[in-house]
This record gives structure tokens, C-alpha cells and sequence, in this order.
């Protein structure tokens, strides 16, 4: 199951290179005449066939689609920037979890202050191929926390906080929105001052995700699992 940011209509023939070729023939060992699924987040799906293995490329026949393109409910994270492993971790959890939107964020104790977005970006793009979802979720720019507030201030934030009290969960929250916002904070959590902001916004919700400190990876996957159930 191969993502593409091309265009697929039936009948066309497409050209599969670099990383894709490498995958497909080394990985996976494709054949002539053997069939694989195609997909983007504006065609949808397809059932394609190889028809030539060159040295350096493979060429396919787009034969039949398998699925339509299909709306998705938005569900976006806001995750202090961690260390490289624990936040490709973080978003493979996100992404699998049903994330439309991934926005870095720099808070007074992140310690890294730039992501690698081709590594996320390709992260983001494999982990959609293996949870069988069309929609590649957007990457945001790194954002400082500050600025985040002002920019995200209408939407729900749905704030993981260490201190508050475990009687307030998830799912005590009288209503998820259309578009909520789950926020996740570095390794120390967030300062005092940081706390008084975001609880001051006018759509924060302020949660526990239990009487455990979580890792932060762990705290996106359980509070992403929490909201998806709870729209399901």
C-alpha cells in the first residue's frame, strides 16, 4: 500500500521511483504482473498492476479503484517539541490515532527548538499507508507557545495537565467540538506562568489522563484514544 501525491485515474500508467522503487523491489520483492494498492487523500484508492521492473524504476497500470476519498472528522495535536525518536514515536501514535493536523510547539523547557520535517513527513506518510488511512496529515511550522495561544484561541484545547485533579478526564468533558485541539507538554511539563495562560484561553479545557506522570508519547497516544472514542 503505497502513497503518491500525484493524480490517479483508471487506466493511466505511473512511474514509481527512488524511494517507492527501492521499497517495492528490495523490501517487498514485487514481481511482473503482481498488484499492489495506490492511494492519495483526493483520488482515494486503487488496485494497480506492475508491467515493467527497470533498473532504476517500476511502471504500473492503474486497473480499478478500491475505495473513494472519505471525510474525515478533524482531530488535531499541539506536542512540545521532544527529543527526535520519542516525538516520531509520538506522532506515528497520532497519525494511526486519527490526527488531521501535527503542530510542534516551543514551551520554556523544550529543549530542542527545530523538528526534522523530512523525517516527520515521512513518519506521518508511513504510518498512514500502514493504518489504511487516505488523508496525509498536515505538518504546521514550529510554533512558540505564546503565539499559539493567540493563533489556536477559538478552537478547543484539550490541555493534559500533571496537577489537575483525576476526577477531571477526558471523557467528564460535556462536549468534544468539531475541531478540538490536543495539547501535550515537554519533558518537565509546563512552567507556572505557562499553566495561568493556557487555562485563561476561552475554549481550554484542563485535564488528567490519570494518576500516573506519562511519558509524553504515551500522553498523545492515551488522550488521542480517549477523544476518538468518545466521537466514535
Amino acid at each position: 500500500r503505497i502513497y503518491t501525491s500525484e493524480h490517479i485515474h483508471k487506466k493511466q500508467t505511473i512511474i514509481m521511483e527512488k524511494d517507492d522503487f527501492h521499497y517495492l523491489k528490495s523490501v517487498i520483492r514485487i514481481r511482473k504482473f503482481e498488484t499492489f494498492r495506490l492511494f492519495n487523500s483526493q483520488d482515494g484508492e486503487f488496485l494497480v498492476t506492475v508491467k515493467e521492473i527497470n533498473r532504476a524504476s517500476l511502471e504500473v497500470e492503474v486497473d480499478s479503484q478500491i475505495r473513494d476519498v472519505n471525510q474525515e472528522k478533524d482531530l488535531e495535536l499541539a506536542l512540545c517539541i521532544i527529543k527526535q525518536d520519542r516525538m516520531i514515536e509520538a506522532i506515528k501514535s497520532a497519525v494511526q490515532l486519527g490526527a488531521t493536523r501535527i503542530i510542534p510547539i516551543i514551551s520554556s523547557r523544550t529543549q530542542y527548538k527545530q523538528i526534522s520535517r523530512e523525517k516527520i513527513q515521512k513518519c506521518i506518510i508511513q504510518s498512514v499507508q500502514q493504518s489504511e488511512r487516505l488523508s496525509i496529515p498536515a505538518l504546521e511550522q514550529e510554533l512558540n507557545l505564546t503565539d499559539f495561544g493567540e493563533k489556536y484561541n477559538n478552537q478547543q484545547i484539550i490541555f493534559a495537565c500533571e496537577s489537575e485533579s483525576e476526577d477531571k478526564k477526558i471523557s467528564s468533558i460535556s462536549k468534544i467540538q468539531d475541531k478540538p485541539i490536543i495539547l501535550i507538554g515537554p519533558e518537565g511539563g509546563f512552567d507556572d506562568q505557562e499553566i495561568l495562560m493556557i487555562r485563561s484561553m476561552s475554549n481550554a479545557e484542563s485535564v488528567s489522563l490519570g494518576r500516573t506522570v506519562l511519558r509524553a508519547e504515551i500522553a498523545v497516544a492515551s488522550a488521542l484514544a480517549c477523544v476518538s472514542m468518545i466521537r466514535s
